[in-house]
């Protein structure tokens, strides 16, 4: 027994599982683990994902990030093993760790590539820059950390062939990012953005979109600019959900009416001025804690799927603004245009039918919100609800 308990358990599993283990570990923690055993040293040319992070709370050390480069390099050596996953982060406003992210991407050639920009001087603006994408990436998510940096004017190799694009982060999103073609492009998720005018999302630079989440998207409050979003899509976009708990949250009048919100930057209410959609064959529609003051539903598909949350109260404000108040009025008309824009013909007396269903709920803080599902059925070849 006492010869069995003293026996090496972990070098007896395969590789495959010890390089499933080092995976789990941030790229700096696996070469150190594996400093500790002859055999473990050459599995780290077979980890499928790497994550460097070349600020270290806040430091400048360009011998740190040389180190770095000579162990991607060996590890790139490996042509039979391809980085499926680079975790890179970086600061927008270091000279010296810009040109080395540019390095990093190109040398690593991974599928997904997620990008984590910060920046030192938080309320100085960091200026233009390019993301050059290797020929491998499909997937790539940027991750701002903060309103100085902006998107980057993304080229390369694989833009034509990028099918996923995340932008979630504290950034001003600007309508020349959109702009960029991308003829591959199947998912876009922006999220947590604050547009300072309207935006319109296309066809003509992503002719085969399939799904679009807009999340947390918010609209500058200083001055009298109110954003909009068009979403002009062709026939691929299948499906399109809008949320924005985060900046839209209301408050019953009974609750202290002190909120400290960033007016320069982030919205102290997510109202847009219009939204507008187009898209022949959209099959699934989610809107859930959005508001606009216009909705305009041009054409949509044979719809499979439709979920509309709407609530009533006082709008989050800063300490400068007056206390404003989403009547039940105005939920239900905004109701009223998602829904005859959705389903044309379909009436305020039909609401009750076997088709939508209306459910009135109160949150522990009094909060109501009126939630409307549907449903479509389709009878040929067989009778499913999806």
């Amino acid at each position: 027994m006492a010869e069995e308990d003293e026996a090496d358990h972990i070098n007896k599993l395969p590789d495959d599982v010890l390089v499933g283990i080092l995976s789990l570990l941030p790229y700096k923690n696996a070469v150190q683990t594996s400093s500790v055993s002859r055999r473990w040293e050459p599995l780290l040319a077979q980890l499928p994902s790497l994550m460097f992070s070349m600020s270290e709370m806040g430091t400048h050390s360009e011998p740190r990030v040389q180190s770095m480069e000579r162990t991607l390099r060996r590890r790139c050596r490996r042509h039979d093993v391809a980085v499926q996953t680079l975790n890179l982060t970086f600061r927008k406003d270091d000279a010296m760790e810009c040109r080395y992210a540019g390095e990093f991407i190109a040398l690593a050639n991974a599928q997904k590539l997620l990008v984590q920009v910060s920046c030192d001087r938080a309320l100085t603006d960091a200026g233009d820059w390019s993301l050059e994408l290797p020929p491998a990436t499909t997937e790539l998510l940027l991750l701002p950390h903060w309103y100085a940096v902006r998107q980057p004017r993304i080229h390369g190799a694989s833009v034509d062939t990028l099918r996923s694009l995340t932008l979630d982060g504290l950034t001003v999103l600007g309508q020349e990012f959109l702009h960029t073609p991308m003829p591959s492009l199947e998912d876009l998720y922006i999220g947590n953005c604050t547009l300072p005018v309207s935006i319109e999302i296309t066809s003509d630079a992503m002719p085969r979109l399939m799904h679009l989440d807009i999340v947390d998207v918010s609209v500058m409050t200083r001055g009298t600019t109110k954003a909009g979003i068009s979403v002009l899509a062709g026939g691929e976009l299948r499906t399109l959900r809008m949320s924005g708990r985060r900046c839209s949250s209301l408050e019953p009048p009974s609750d202290t009416e002190w909120f400290l919100l960033p007016a320069s930057f982030s919205a102290s209410f997510t109202s847009y001025s219009c939204f507008r959609l187009r898209a022949p064959r959209l099959r699934v529609f989610e809107w859930r804690c959005c508001y606009a003051d216009e909705v305009h539903i041009e054409s949509v598909g044979l719809l499979s799927d439709v979920a509309v949350e709407i609530a009533t109260g006082r709008m989050p404000r800063t300490w400068q603004e007056e206390s404003e108040f989403v009547s039940v009025e105005h939920r239900d008309k905004l109701m009223s245009d998602i829904l005859l824009g959705l389903m044309p013909g379909l009436r305020p007396r039909s609401w009750q039918n076997r088709h939508v269903q209306r459910k009135l709920q109160r949150s522990k803080q009094g909060r109501k919100s009126c939630t409307w599902k549907t449903r479509t059925e389709r009878r040929k070849p067989a009778l499913r609800q999806l």
